[in-house]
């Protein structure tokens, strides 16, 4: 592990002398004006904290400590970073880094982060009774931090691509109401806020003056829609330069719209899962496993691909996860099966009745599937698992609700703090790529009960915790890969969620433009597109 991190210390050595050069040589690249981005994301306040801002500033002035390529490896953004047995992990914050307000950037920021989170978000970093991290120590000038994890993760870096640092001199000794507008917009990354204007639906970005390194693009400016249909349609007449929606790229739907306009277009293999069916474990009537099963074997894959796919869809695994994914295991490929679906809900008691539905004891099979009513997409989702499990006769109740109690029934956290617990049968959802990778990756966090804050499938039994504890526990890559391996063949075998549909994360953007990159967290709005995007020659 030495010799590697000696090996990454010497490459990013490279990295900063290449990058000094290209600042040097900065009037041979095309420098951009301006570049106008598209986007759903409902924005409200425009401050840290708002989480669909949030997300979209990941992309140029809330920057977080490392990056994920499109490759899946990590690289150092706000902070370099080091492990030598992935439970001692020091990050130092790279030279020159300061807040949008002149002060430097510190390790103590980092920490404050942390703390701060625990205090008012109900994190457990070094808090609760089983805490992330077990110590901490600063260094002599500050500028490094290193956290003793509770027990060694050679995949902490995949938490820390969504990990946003507070300035602790702004937000030190300040209750959540003396926080200012202002306040909430202090930055380390290489653009500020200006202006947000929710009249005109806007939010303009300006190259941050305390930033190591000046951008390729001078100004961002994001244009808020309420509708893909005016987007994707501002999209090919040029009125915005390209689109963003955090954790997806552009749907086939549209993808097939703009093939004939004056549009480039780029993907990338996908670390999300922008399609799942996902099943409540804990509760009638998808308890019994048998029944999960059985769905698994009525849905018809194909209507999905071709439905909703671009050329580089496919039919899903069983084991869950994209391919892309670090740990990924070959399982046996979803398909439709009426037979084996049929012979799953006989062990169970179920045989199909007059009325064409499978029934038990006079009482038709049916169960509630519950989806946003904002999310067109989604909707269309639960409308072919509908038709697919009709036809085969199980009975899918639609609900269609708005996007507070769809948070309400399906995810830990929400249900909480409403007194109540993970409530819905079935659900529509999409995970992110960070959600994908969180805490034990592979989309853990959707399936584990005792999650704080998802856990919408509900599961706890012994053999799927063992799993959780075997891989948190990983030293090496090596037997991480083997504990992944493990929970993939869980998932086939006990299937407590299916993705519907795999596919290529598609992006689009104006001929004018040229060099943009693809994160695995934040897609094409990230910090190192506006370094290498230049006008087309």
């Amino acid at each position: 592990m030495k010799k590697t991190l000696k090996l990454v210390s010497a490459i990013f050595v490279l990295l900063i002398l290449f990058t000094a050069v290209f600042a040097a040589c900065k009037d041979s690249t095309n420098p951009v004006d301006a570049i106008t981005v598209g986007t759903t994301a409902v924005i409200e306040k425009a401050v840290r904290g708002e989480y669909n801002y949030d997300m979209l500033a990941s992309g140029n002035s809330e920057i977080p400590l490392v990056y994920q390529d499109a490759e899946g490896s990590f690289h150092p953004l706000l902070a370099d970073y080091a492990t030598e047995d992935s439970k001692f992990w020091t990050f130092t914050v790279k030279e020159n880094m300061k807040w949008s307000d002149g002060k430097e950037v510190t390790a103590e920021d980092i920490l404050f982060t942390l703390q701060y989170s625990d205090a008012f978000e109900g994190a457990t970093n070094f808090a609760g009774n089983s805490p992330k991290y077990k110590s901490y120590s600063l260094s002599e000038d500050k500028t490094g931090i290193t956290l003793e994890l509770s027990s060694a993760n050679v995949r902490e870096l995949s938490n820390m691509t969504s990990f946003r640092v507070m300035p602790k001199h702004v937000y030190e000794n300040k209750t959540s109401d003396e926080i200012t507008e202002a306040d909430g917009r202090v930055v380390c990354g290489p653009y500020v806020l200006t202006s947000f204007n929710p009249e005109a639906n806007t939010l303009t970005y300006e190259v941050n003056p305390y930033y190591p390194q000046k951008p390729n693009v001078d100004k961002l400016v994001y244009k808020l829609f309420s509708s893909p249909d005016v987007m994707y349609a501002a999209l090919k007449t040029g009125d915005v330069d390209t689109v963003w929606i955090y954790s997806a790229g552009i749907p086939s739907s549209y993808a097939n719209s703009l093939k004939d306009s004056d549009l480039k277009f780029t993907s990338s293999a996908a670390l999300n899962a922008p399609a799942v069916l996902m099943f409540n474990n804990s509760i009638a009537p998808f308890n019994d496993v048998n029944l999960r099963l059985a769905v698994s074997y009525a849905l018809n894959y194909e209507s999905f691909k071709s439905l909703f796919g671009s050329e580089y869809a496919k039919t899903p695994n069983r084991g869950f996860v994209p391919e892309s994914t670090f740990g990924y295991k070959e399982t046996e490929q979803l398909k439709t099966d009426y037979a084996k679906a049929e012979e799953y809900l006989g062990k169970s008691g179920y045989v199909k009745g007059s009325g064409g539905f499978y029934e038990k004891d006079g009482k038709v099979l049916e169960f509630g599937l519950t989806v946003r009513s904002s999310n067109a997409t989604h909707l269309r989702y639960a409308e072919v698992v509908k038709i697919c499990l009709e036809q085969f006769g199980i009975k899918v109740n639609i609900d269609a609700v708005d996007a507070t109690t769809y948070n309400v029934k399906t995810s830990n956290k929400f249900a909480g703090e409403n007194n109540t617990t993970v409530s819905h049968q079935a659900a529509i959802n999409g995970f992110t790529s960070a959600g994908m990778g969180m805490v034990n990756g592979l989309g853990s966090i959707y399936v584990d009960k005792n999650h704080a804050v998802q856990g919408g499938c509900q599961v706890s039994d012994a053999a799927f915790s063992e799993i959780l504890a075997e891989m948190s526990a990983a030293k090496t890559p090596e037997e991480y890969v083997a504990g992944a391996g493990k929970l993939q063949d869980y998932y086939a075998e006990k299937a407590p969620l299916i993705a519907l549909y795999r596919d290529n994360v598609l992006f689009a953007y104006n001929s004018r433009l040229d060099g943009f990159t693809v994160d695995a967290t934040f897609g094409i709005n990230n910090v190192n597109s506006w370094f290498s995007v230049t006008l087309s020659k």
